[in-house]
């Protein structure tokens, strides 16, 4: 007979071996290496989410979570960071949090460079440069980008 600590702890068990796999699948196959001022969010609202966090804080990541909606983290640590120019952001989030992000992240010459899908969840690596410069893009980063080129 199982009860429900053992219920819990099997689930988030559970939890925790299906999202360690998508995080070693995304540091195996990364095609830029992580740092200390790599970027990393999390969907805490996924069953993955905080295995996947812990995961990534224990490689030394600054890691940031939020529950479904991105728009706030967006606001005050990803468009800052890409302001101030190359920088690379990972993250576990759905299919249409990574959709967003991607098409924001184009007005600062960043785009998705890598996708692993799995289920309702995206492991993802957005990363920048100023060589890639997009149309939209703020007029003061053109042109900061613009003076740095020449």
């Amino acid at each position: 007979m199982t009860n429900r600590r053992v219920f819990i702890r099997s689930g988030a068990s559970l939890a925790m071996l299906t999202a360690l796999p998508a995080y070693a699948t995304l540091a195996r196959q990364r095609a830029m290496p992580f740092d200390s001022s790599s970027l990393v969010l999390v969907d805490s609202g996924l069953d993955t989410g905080p295995a996947f966090a812990a995961a990534a804080a224990a490689e030394g990541c600054t890691v940031r979570t939020f529950n479904r909606d991105v728009a706030g983290l967006w606001m005050s640590a990803i468009a800052p960071r890409l302001r101030t120019g190359p920088v690379v952001l990972c993250g576990h989030t759905s299919a249409s949090t990574l959709f967003c992000l991607d098409l924001l992240a184009r007005d600062y010459g960043a785009h998705t460079i890598q996708s692993n899908e799995e289920g309702e969840s995206v492991t993802w690596v957005i990363s920048s440069s100023p060589m890639r410069r997009a149309a939209l893009a703020p007029l003061g980063v053109r042109t900061q980008w613009s003076d740095s080129d020449a």
